[in-house]
């Protein structure tokens, strides 16, 4: 009980501290606060936030949600249903659910990343690094069918449909990140029926 009480308790204070962040990006620009003034605006010490985010451009775009290692695990062992499309589902939606970023937010960091270059290359590089995690465990689950070069352009190509669902969960939030993520998987998927 006590554990889910300090996850949840992290969560709160990691979005506050996206939250705070994006408001002073959005009212002084990224340049135009420090992480003192933003530590002040959250109400916890320096200390405390950089153990939540290593920098300003991270506190901007939040942390990122990383599979659960379990699940990841299973993945690359060829799991949970065996069908790759279904697992890459499962695997996804898992990191999605668990998501609670409202779509709001989730269009104040796509405004502000297509405004400035430095959050734009960060946002870039939190994907490149996530495809690469991908990628790999791709190329753990069926090295035969997922040679190095294959496995990354699979795993590129599954996070640009994630793009898309972030656009669609903008325009629509009545659906969840991971049913809008779900729909544009099937989507593409539709192309090599």
């Amino acid at each position: 009980m006590r554990e889910r009480a300090s996850v949840a308790n992290r969560r709160r204070t990691a979005a506050l501290i996206t939250e705070s962040a994006l408001d002073l990006a959005e009212e002084r620009g990224v340049d135009g606060f420090t992480m003192d003034e933003l530590a002040e605006r959250v109400g916890v010490s320096r200390r405390t936030l950089f153990n939540y985010v290593p920098g300003k451009l991270d506190a901007i775009l939040g942390a990122p949600q990383s599979p659960d290692p379990a699940s990841l695990a299973a993945f690359r062992a060829g799991g949970p249903t065996g069908r790759l499309a279904d697992d890459v589902k499962a695997t996804f939606t898992g990191v999605l659910d668990g998501t609670q970023t409202p779509s709001a937010q989730v269009e104040r960091v796509r405004r502000l990343v297509a405004s400035d270059a430095r959050l734009h290359k960060a946002m870039h590089d939190k994907f490149a690094h996530f495809a690469t995690v991908f990628a790999d465990a791709l190329m753990e689950r069926d090295a035969e069918r997922f040679p190095p070069f294959r496995a990354q352009v699979a795993a590129t190509v599954t996070l640009s449909l994630f793009g898309v669902a972030l656009d669609a969960f903008v325009a629509d939030p009545t659906a969840s990140l991971a049913e809008h993520f779900v729909a544009a998987f099937d989507g593409a998927a539709a192309l090599f029926d």
